[in-house]
Order: C-alpha cells, then structure tokens, then sequence
C-alpha cells in the first residue's frame, strides 16, 4: 500500500509539473501572438513633393499614396524632369509627419543623399528605399498612427552651397 502512494505522488507531481509548463507556454505564445499582431497593421504612407523656385524641375511620385507593413522593405519611385533649358544641380531634404515616425524610418538607399544633376530637359527616375521598423507599432508615442507624410522638396545645390558658406 506505501508503494502505490509513493507511485500516486509521482505521479500527481509530474502531472502538476506538466500543466504548470503548458500554461506557461499558452500564455507565453499567446502574448507572443499579441506582440506579433501588433506589427501585421499596415501604415498609409502619404508622398509629398516640392521644387524650390529657383529649381526648374518638376518632380512627382510615381504613386502619391504607399501602404507600407511595419518590418518591411519598400521601394519608392520618383519622376523628375529638368524644365530648364540649362543643365543644373539639386539635392532634397526630407521631412516626417507625424515627427516621432521619423525614428522608425530607414532609408536604405535615397536620390537625397547626394546632389543630382540633370542636362537640360533631361527626365529620370529616382528611387528610395525604406524600412519601416516594427518597433513603431510598440511605441506609445506612434503605435496608434495608421498615416504618414513624408515629404521631399529639391533646391538648387549652387545656391545651398554659396548660402552655406
């Protein structure tokens, strides 16, 4: 009779060893799964373009409005044109908003890096490329934000330069 009882404690012990480990992974995976919905929420993604009035050029998105998933790579395309009858030098700046997204956002590889030139009535395609870091879906500040401006606007790189100086 001692035996059978050593033999039931056991195995009551090992039962309760083993529903204590499949709770914790149930709650382990299911809060695992909220985390993970968290970043499956697309982000619209508004292209805003401008040209400086000393820049003749006409630069657009090739689409005006991207949706984006958070932890994605997106390729962006831009078409800008040279109106002068001169060939000329721009360089982009860029801005966010809402601000605080800007911290989740990686360009990997941007036309705004660099100055561009283009012969005179000369027509290209520039390209960025962004990473919108799940993190943004984390964040109290830009967890709840479903739209985004980004925002480009070309000036003359001559009269930056000289400005800067």
């Amino acid at each position: 009779m001692d035996l059978n009882k050593k033999k039931n404690f056991k195995f009551y012990i090992i039962l309760i060893f083993f529903t204590i480990l499949v709770l914790f992974f149930y709650f382990f995976i299911n809060k695992f799964q909220k985390e993970k919905n968290l970043t499956l929420k697309p982000i619209s993604v508004n292209l805003l373009t401008s040209v400086h009035p000393n820049l003749d050029w006409s630069f657009k998105p090739i689409k005006s409005k991207i949706t984006v998933m958070p932890g994605e790579v997106k390729t962006i395309e831009y078409v800008v044109e040279n109106l002068s009858v001169n060939e000329n030098t721009g360089i982009a700046t860029f801005t966010y908003f809402p601000s605080q997204v800007g911290n989740y956002i990686s360009k990997i590889n941007c036309f705004c890096y660099d100055a561009q030139t283009l012969k005179a009535n000369e027509k290209d395609k520039f390209t960025l490329v962004i990473l919108v870091d799940p993190g943004v879906a984390k964040d109290s500040k830009t967890k709840n934000i479903k739209e985004v401006t980004i925002q480009f606007t070309f000036f003359d790189y001559k009269e930056y330069k000289k400005n800067k100086t």
